[in-house]
């Protein structure tokens, strides 16, 4: 509790703090919920309602059903809940308003034309001409332009065929976390799972896995630890699992430049099992295909070193350095919850492996604050990392008011704030 009610004055001292600043002229956020970006506006829909009674259900029924499930079905019905609980949340501005953040001018669908008529010739040019593109799109690699431009040209595309992309992929970390935890863990680990997944459907990440690119990210990390963590454990021929674990991993650095140091999740893996040969292998296809990206004409390390030029000339590189370095660790609680900040306080009970996770996936956010880059806007940005700490709530799984803390807030902020995402 104590460690929740520092959060929670925390929040309510960087909001006061934000207007203060915003007053005094300083860049802070775009709207009026700052260290969150969005404004305050109360609204409640079906859409909400419906939320509701899938929160409840999961509160009242969760941990009974996770108990005895088995393991896949379990995993399944996780996933399911998430998936639904995620896009009725965002239904709750109707249902248009869950495609609707990835029309934004500035988001990635505004170059899709572009790569869908000649995908060659804007790999080749994208680092030259990157600073005429949409905000999101000088802000990453091109990967994501790519995919969305192959899409198109298969006749996937538009936003409601990204919406799907999105949605799918990023509620399915959920089963990518739970089958790496169990892999390290074994037995504990799926213990640890189990007491977990209720709270980890209701988290307020929830609130951006239907409507930001940065869920896609979060659930392609997520596959890609949870195949090589699988290749580290599996008896037997393990380089298959392996060479998938590394082609996976290999496009995370060409989806986002953040998930570089996210990355530092694989390393979880050796560091449990002691397995070196599957992580060899694994990085030695990512390295041939960052070589391969490179042979087509886009160079990460220019592309990185573009990208910091765009950020100068952006709002964010004005914003305080020293706000968004509280703001950013504690909008990680934000987008976990109640469940997630209070049961780090319990970390030590859990799983070596589980501790590892957590511990590198903090570490990450903390250099993300520390570096400045990450000024703001990390509700989205901190999914891929979220995602490995929400198991920590399987030290509260005990208490069933832990899981209405978790589904109110995460309810509570929809229905107050208004969000890009």
């Amino acid at each position: 509790m104590l460690a929740v009610g520092l959060w929670l004055v925390a929040l309510g001292v960087l909001w006061a703090a934000g207007l203060a600043l915003a007053d005094r002229g300083a860049v802070v956020t775009y709207g009026s919920a700052p260290p969150f970006i969005g404004y305050l506006h109360g609204r409640v829909s079906i859409g909400t309602v419906l939320a509701v009674l899938v929160a409840a259900f999961v509160v009242l029924q969760g941990p009974r059903l996770a108990r005895a499930a088995g393991w896949r079905p379990l995993l399944l019905a996780g996933w399911g809940a998430l998936t639904a609980f995620a896009v009725l949340l965002a239904a709750t501005d109707g249902l248009t308003a869950i495609a609707a953040p990835l029309t934004d001018k500035n988001d990635y669908l505004a170059v899709v034309p572009l790569v869908a008529q000649d995908p060659g010739e804007f790999l080749r040019t994208f680092t030259d001409r990157v600073l005429s593109y949409p905000v999101h799109v000088r802000g990453h690699p091109p990967g994501l332009p790519m995919l969305l431009g192959g899409l198109d040209r298969l006749g996937l595309g538009g936003e409601w065929w990204m919406a799907a992309l999105v949605v799918v992929v990023g509620t399915s970390s959920l089963v990518a976390v739970g089958v790496t935890v169990r892999a390290l863990a074994g037995t504990h680990g799926e213990a640890t799972v189990r007491r977990a997944l209720p709270a980890v459907v209701l988290a307020p990440a929830a609130l951006w896995l239907a409507t930001s690119a940065d869920a896609l990210f979060a659930g392609v990390l997520a596959w890609g630890v949870a195949l090589l963590a699988i290749a580290s454990t599996r008896e037997g021929r393990s380089w298959p699992w392996a060479l998938a674990a590394g082609l996976v991993l290999g496009l995370c650095p060409f989806l986002s430049y953040g998930l570089l140091p996210m990355g530092a999740l694989a390393l979880v893996v050796w560091l449990v099992t002691r397995r070196w040969a599957p992580t060899v292998v694994a990085g030695a296809v990512v390295l041939a295909s960052a070589a391969a990206w490179g042979a087509a004409g886009f160079w990460l390390w220019d592309g990185i070193a573009v990208t910091h030029v765009a950020s100068t000339l952006g709002r964010a590189a004005d914003r305080p350095y020293l706000y968004f370095l509280v703001a950013d660790l504690v909008l990680l609680g934000a987008v976990v919850g109640p469940a997630g900040v209070g049961g780090l306080v319990g970390l030590r009970l859990l799983p070596r492996a589980v501790q590892l996770l957590v511990v590198v996936a903090l570490g990450a956010a903390l250099v993300g604050a520390l570096s400045g880059v990450e000024r703001g806007e990390v509700e989205r940005i901190w999914l891929p990392l979220a995602c490995w700490v929400l198991p920590v709530a399987a030290t509260l799984a005990d208490r069933r008011w832990w899981l209405v803390a978790q589904a109110t807030a995460t309810i509570a902020l929809q229905i107050v704030l208004v969000s890009p995402w």
